[in-house]
């Protein structure tokens, strides 16, 4: 298995998604709209990457900010997230989201921060955090929380 490792300066603001010619990969029964939420690009573009080729609607936004305003435009139904990002973080991001759509599923990742076991506890004392992954991760439990959780 190949671990993700990822790092980039944000630039983008904008929701990115493109479909695919060779339709989705085998396994794969959802057309489900899926946004990441990443300060770091790089993460977005991998991520929407490994979702398009399991046959999963995919694309990614860098800010908090950004993911209220395209969940606004277009719901989804599954958000991968990370917890820590400037200015409107994980949290607070769901918390605006859930507004939008009660019915929202959120997987959060991360990777090691002071009071991460804090910050996810609260996250899950008000029932918004699905599922918590930790970065690195493998593509496939990214694939496999969106089969489960979309």
């Amino acid at each position: 298995m190949h671990k993700m490792q990822m790092s980039a300066t944000v630039q983008n603001n904008n929701f990115k998604e493109r479909r695919r010619d060779n339709g989705p990969a085998a396994g794969a029964v959802k057309k489900t709209k899926i946004l990441i939420v990443d300060d770091e690009e790089t993460v977005g573009i991998g991520m929407s990457e490994i979702l398009k080729d399991a046959g999963f609607i995919a694309g990614y936004v860098v800010s908090g900010k950004d993911a209220v305003e395209e969940v606004k435009r277009d719901p989804v139904s599954l958000v991968f997230m990370d917890m820590i990002m400037p200015g409107m973080d994980g949290l607070e991001t769901y918390r605006r989201l859930k507004a939008l759509n009660p019915n929202v599923r959120v997987v959060i990742f991360t990777g090691f921060f002071k009071d991460v076991d804090k910050t996810i506890y609260q996250g899950i004392r008000e029932g918004m955090i699905d599922l918590y992954i930790r970065k690195p991760f493998y593509a496939e439990e990214i694939v496999n929380a969106a089969k489960k959780y979309a």
